[in-house]
């Protein structure tokens, strides 16, 4: 059992999906929860709901995690609250849209790196302060298998700025380690939430179960043990990974 009492976790995109369910368990493992969301209160709200009735606290951020410097105050606001950091899990990103390359307007492409990779290095980067002062941290990144098979059809622009975290981990990992502080992410595999409920057609889901080799699609709360772990590995040697959550496939 994970036990990560009296430690504080800010997680971006928290309101639905594998961020909401990471808040569930990362409250459950002990941690008090700072729920980031950018436009979706009420499941927010839900959110904290869930993290207080486990027994510890819980606090609405909203921010819109493209922004620098809304990032900057949201986790200003953050330490002021739960007086620390130890936990980071930029989870925040999305499709915004498939389209296929040779069509892509510029402004599609720019606002899928920025909602992807952009909004990482932004809340990233302002959770490094407090982290580099305490000389202790742990830093998780939500990427996605798509860093490894390229993505789905029309999806070259999320596969490239997932591909990038996977370089951001491996060398943020290394300029911070000498400061106690380590940095990983999750790559998740085709995982049931409100994502794929908007850019995947139920035809290409089919798919996807059919070529996943356990013979289902993820849930959130698959994700979410695996970042309760990476919270919670005790000795501290593991740093610049990236886990792969896939059910076997791609």
């Amino acid at each position: 059992m994970t036990d990560l009492a009296g430690q504080a976790v800010l997680i971006t995109g928290a309101s639905t999906g594998i961020g909401a369910a990471s808040a569930v368990a990362l409250a459950q493992a002990g941690a008090d929860v700072g729920i980031n969301y950018c436009r979706s209160k009420k499941a927010a709200e839900a959110v904290a709901k869930r993290v207080k009735a486990l027994g510890r606290r819980a606090a609405l951020f909203e921010c819109d995690v493209c922004d620098p410097d809304q990032a900057n105050a949201m986790v200003a606001a953050f330490v002021k609250q739960f007086r620390r950091l130890d936990i980071l899990f930029a989870n925040a990103g999305g499709l915004v849209k498939r389209c296929p390359l040779a069509r892509m307007p510029d402004a599609l492409w720019n606002q899928v790196v920025a909602l992807n990779l952009d909004s990482v290095f932004y809340t990233v980067r302002a959770a490094l302060g407090p982290m580099l002062k305490a000389k202790r941290g742990n830093i998780i990144v939500n990427t996605s298998v798509a860093a490894r098979s390229g993505g789905g059809g029309g999806a070259v622009h999320y596969a490239a700025a997932k591909g990038a975290l996977v370089a951001f981990v491996k060398g943020l990992s290394r300029e911070v380690a000498p400061s106690g502080i380590r940095v990983n992410a999750v790559g998740p595999g085709v995982t049931l939430t409100p994502f794929h409920d908007k850019y995947t057609e139920p035809e290409r889901l089919a798919q996807f179960r059919a070529s996943t080799p356990v013979g289902r699609l993820g849930k959130p709360a698959d994700i979410a043990r695996a970042v309760v772990w990476l919270a919670g590995e005790t000795e501290g040697f593991i740093t610049g990974e990236t886990l792969y959550i896939a059910g076997g496939g791609m």
